[in-house]
């Protein structure tokens, strides 16, 4: 019987979670490990037969597991709030500048 992998972490805890989740749905399924990750932790990999793939992903989806995240686009929206804030500092303190030299110039 053919196993895919469905879900990596480093998280025992999350293994646990998700064994009795897939333990209570009847999901066959096995769990390797690897020791070979880069901060020396263990990796595991939750691996479900062909036929329970659906239903896996399912679970994994219902849990929270199995989120998409768009970083690319939480980067350029905050790239562009970091200009805006370096724009707005710098017109503030030209601003204070101007002030200054109005006041040390009046009589």
């Amino acid at each position: 019987m053919d196993y895919i992998t469905v879900y990596a972490t480093t998280d025992g805890s999350e293994v646990a979670v998700l064994k009795s989740l897939f333990q209570g749905k009847g999901v066959d399924y096995k769990i390797n490990e690897d020791q070979a990750s880069a901060e020396g932790k263990k990796e595991f990999y939750l691996q479900v037969a062909e036929k329970d793939r659906a239903l896996a992903r399912e679970i994994l989806h219902e849990s929270g597991y199995l989120k998409v995240e768009h970083p690319h686009r939480e980067a350029s929206a905050s790239r562009g709030k970091k200009w805006m804030f370096i724009f707005l500092a710098a017109l503030v303190l030209i601003l204070v500048a101007i002030l200054i030299g109005w006041f040390m110039t009046a009589p």
